[in-house]
């Protein structure tokens, strides 16, 4: 049976807690008529499986049918239900790939302290304690959660929240289930139904983006009643490639590859999982500075495979051919890691970012424009494609 207080809160976010709760952030936020209102975030699983599905439309399309109407909105709670309502399906709705998610692991804080004392020097672990500190750690949803999330507050963005409201009986006014809520197995296949999926759209001042969950056991195809059918995410996503695992495009015209003096980038020897996720080129305050703290120009790097990649020996490189090598660096399976770059500066005019493995060969290129980058503190995210089937 779907759930049975489905629906959108439109409200302002005063704060964002990632770690309120075991298994749950919350966002405290307001409509005008009630403060102190409380959204639960799951950050984990209660499946043996305790990944997550991550998806972050960081230009929500506002010319979409249901952004248009949550545009008019005032602020306060809508019920919905059905196709013809502003309920979103993940599946059905027209505005998210699914093939695109990021499976995230979540691994406890001790495990990932196990995990710093078996990879990396000092410096490498000091790295990454500090990207932990504003972002989250190196593997859990947080490091995806917080810095939208922190920015929305800070900005007093309005937050349009899917999922459903908790009963009259709680202690608290507010949402939970926002996340994907159909595809589910045992316990949860009570809750499955379509155009129910939860969800939060920020409406920033300049552009709109989208925060989309699922679970690694939901399966990403469903029937009429949101029924699981086929694969689950876990199946689909697990051991996929990044756009890094293409071959870069071909020379102009007139080139002879028999002239080549080994500087033209080359494709991958096999493919590879780790991409450029992100980037902060633009730190808060002076290079420097930021730099001192340990919140200096940052490239996130990001593997989608189901092993650890090595990455001693690789480089990050700028468009000006400035490089830095990776030592005794590794990113974990479904994780991301932060890689601070002094020696590759990050211009605040657009720029392009490149890495390339231990060889040379090129693994993934990415640019970014002037406008990207002139708001300070704020993460630029590059487009993540997987592989189909």
């Amino acid at each position: 049976m779907p759930i049975p207080r489905y629906g959108v809160w439109k409200g302002t976010a005063t704060k964002w807690d990632g770690r309120q709760k075991p298994g749950h952030g919350h966002i405290t936020f307001t409509d005008g008529k009630s403060s102190g209102l409380d959204a639960a975030v799951n950050i984990q699983s209660e499946s043996q499986d305790k990944r997550l599905v991550y998806w972050l439309l960081r230009d929500f399309d506002q010319t979409h049918p249901v952004a248009q109407k949550l545009a008019t909105l005032d602020p306060g709670f809508y019920a919905q239900q059905g196709p013809n309502s502003l309920g979103l399906d993940f599946l059905r709705g027209n505005f998210l790939d699914v093939h695109k998610g990021i499976l995230v692991s979540n691994q406890s804080q001790a495990e990932k302290l196990q995990a710093e004392r078996s990879h990396g020097s000092e410096a490498s672990r000091e790295e990454g304690a500090a990207a932990a500190a504003t972002t989250g750690g190196p593997h859990d949803i947080l490091g995806y959660l917080n810095p939208i999330l922190n920015r929305a507050v800070a900005e007093g963005a309005d937050m349009y929240i899917y999922g459903q409201k908790y009963p009259a009986s709680s202690k608290l006014q507010g949402i939970h289930d926002i996340h994907m809520n159909q595809g589910n197995a045992g316990q949860w296949k009570g809750d499955n139904g379509t155009y129910q999926d939860g969800g939060i759209i920020v409406a920033f001042s300049d552009h709109w983006e989208g925060i989309f969950l699922a679970f690694a056991v939901q399966t990403y195809q469903t029937d009429d009643g949101g029924q699981p059918i086929g694969q689950t995410f876990a199946q689909l996503l697990s051991g996929q490639t990044d756009p890094g695992t293409e071959t870069p495009p071909a020379p102009p015209a007139g080139d002879d590859d028999d002239d080549d003096d080994g500087t033209r980038p080359q494709p991958p020897s096999r493919p590879l999982t780790v991409s450029i996720q992100a980037a902060l080129v633009n730190p808060v305050g002076p290079d420097e500075a930021a730099a001192a703290h340990g919140q200096g120009e940052t490239v996130y790097l990001l593997n989608r495979g189901d092993q650890p990649v090595a990455l001693e020996g690789w480089t990050i490189a700028n468009g000006a051919g400035q490089a830095q090598t990776l030592r005794a660096v590794q990113v974990p399976a479904h994780s991301k890691r932060a890689i601070a770059v002094p020696a590759v500066p990050l211009s605040n005019k657009g720029g392009s970012i490149t890495l390339r493995d231990a060889h040379g060969k090129l693994v993934h290129a990415v640019s970014y424009s002037k406008e990207q980058a002139r708001k300070e503190g704020v993460l630029v995210y590059f487009e993540q494609q997987g592989v189909r089937g």
